[in-house]
């Protein structure tokens, strides 16, 4: 409304501001308009001037504030601006706010109060964090969120005691405070102190400051925090991400920003819970002349063993993803078993009929092992899901499973609740390749023993052919 010239009623809503806007524009004042606009030109020349030339002129950015101000309260002075239609900031009350702590007990009306402190801190902390994530991000410097809140809690306390407004990290005023070159939480401090020696001594200057000149000041410094690469590179690297800052944007500037900002962590939270609830899971590999396990949709090429189902978890397991879980464990598993059955059958190259190779009966998965080395911690539902798969597996197919890496605190757990010794201790390995080794080996022992076996059985037949054969030649000579 300073840069118009007109009083605009204030709103949250984008629609019903541009509706407020419009609806009076016949009270459009043009020469408020046109000091305002040519304030914001001014700062935002001064900007790029630094930018484009920062050994000459990186001092123009930090000077552009000083100067329009300077130059607009001249102006006044000069040419009376406010009696040719350009309204100027007024009376501002002479010296520093009186202390009212006294007044804050007893809390006679906490009750009533208790829902709007509350809504107010979420807001101002939400706010303030975003604001600040911002020019963390924009300055390469990190945020304790912590030491945040205690400095709004602080800043807050000290304004409660001598009568002040809620306090939080406000977007315009953070905007001006960087576009003026603020590098450290002392420009606050020497903020602070410059507005207290102009409440002392110089209220009467910068009554002369004209409002166009004042919102000039602040637009430019939000202008500055628009960051539409972000969304660019939102769209470009993950969609999901760019629908969540799209929800928010959208969420803020049509439905104001508690509500936007309430949006956009309700989705965040969501999104949250479904990767939570539905972790990433792999079928391994192992990478050829290593011993290192890949995935296999990444890397086609890693060898898997016929019998051996090794599967990564990449995540914590808890109540929310055992069900996932389970199922992609007997997926997996089934999908192995059918590969191997599939390959169990041979086509012939002459009659193009399906013939079976030399063993009566299709292979079998005889294990499954599970590398727990992403996952950081499990908890009841989880040790009951395993036990659950365990049973299933030994009891429906005769599967062991087994499991490598699993950190001491998951490993405390399985001790504790007796899924170790369920599973067999001698089942759970260091790395993911020592319980391969051991597959192999006892696959290959037990091939061992069924060919032994055999050969045994063969050669009992065969001593049993050859003593019937001699019978039958004594009874057909006792014949003769």
């Amino acid at each position: 409304k300073y840069i118009f010239g007109y009083d605009i009623p204030n709103d949250k809503s984008l629609h019903k501001m541009l509706g407020n806007i419009f609806s009076n524009i016949d009270q459009f004042n043009w020469k408020t308009f046109l000091l305002g606009t040519a304030c914001i030109f001014t700062l935002m020349g001064m900007k790029k001037m630094s930018q484009k030339y920062p050994q000459r002129f990186k001092w123009t950015r930090a000077a552009g504030p000083l100067v329009v101000t300077v130059v607009s309260i001249v102006l006044q002075v000069a040419l009376d601006l406010q009696a040719r239609g350009i309204p100027i900031v007024g009376h501002i009350p002479k010296g520093l706010p009186k202390f009212t702590g006294s007044a804050v007990f007893p809390l006679t009306e906490i009750h009533h109060l208790s829902v709007v402190v509350l809504s107010i801190v979420l807001v101002g902390f939400m706010e303030s964090i975003a604001i600040a994530k911002t020019l963390a991000q924009k300055h390469n410097y990190e945020l304790d969120s912590s030491s945040e809140l205690i400095g709004l809690g602080v800043a807050n306390l000290m304004s409660g005691l001598f009568g002040g407004y809620p306090v939080c990290g406000s977007f315009s005023r953070s905007a001006v405070n960087n576009d003026s070159g603020a590098m450290s939480g002392i420009s606050a401090i020497v903020t602070a102190t410059v507005v207290a020696l102009v409440l002392l001594f110089l209220t009467p200057v910068f009554e002369l400051l004209p409002l166009a000149t004042l919102a000039a000041i602040v637009i430019s410094g939000v202008i500055s925090l628009v960051d539409y690469p972000e969304a660019i590179y939102l769209w470009k690297v993950h969609k999901f991400d760019f629908g969540v800052w799209m929800c928010a944007f959208l969420g803020t500037l049509f439905l104001g920003v508690e509500l936007g900002l309430g949006i956009s962590v309700g989705i965040s939270i969501l999104l949250v819970l479904y990767e939570s609830a539905y972790p990433p899971t792999a079928v391994l590999g192992r990478l050829p002349g290593t011993h290192q396990y890949r995935n296999v949709k990444q890397y086609p090429g890693v060898e898997t063993y016929d019998g051996i189902v090794c599967i990564r978890i990449d995540a914590p397991i808890y109540f929310a993803n055992t069900q996932h879980i389970r199922e992609k464990v007997q997926k997996y598993y089934r999908r192995a078993q059918e590969q191997l059955s599939v390959s169990h059958h041979q086509q012939d190259p002459e009659e193009g009929q399906q013939v079976f190779v030399a063993n009566e009966e299709p292979p079998k998965v005889q294990f499954v092992v599970l590398d727990m080395s992403p996952v950081a911690h499990v908890d009841t539902s989880a040790l009951h899901t395993l036990q659950d798969i365990t049973s299933s597996f030994r009891k429906n197919d005769g599967v062991q499973l087994c499991l490598s890496n699993p950190n001491p605190r998951v490993m405390h757990r399985l001790v504790k609740s007796g899924l170790a010794d369920d599973i067999g201790r001698d089942h759970i390995f260091v790395s993911l390749h020592d319980a391969v080794n051991y597959c192999l080996s006892h696959m290959d022992a037990k091939e061992l023993e069924s060919m032994h076996a055999a050969a045994s059985e063969n050669t009992a037949r065969e001593l049993s052919d050859d003593t019937k054969t001699d019978d039958d030649l004594e009874v057909g000579a006792e014949k003769m």
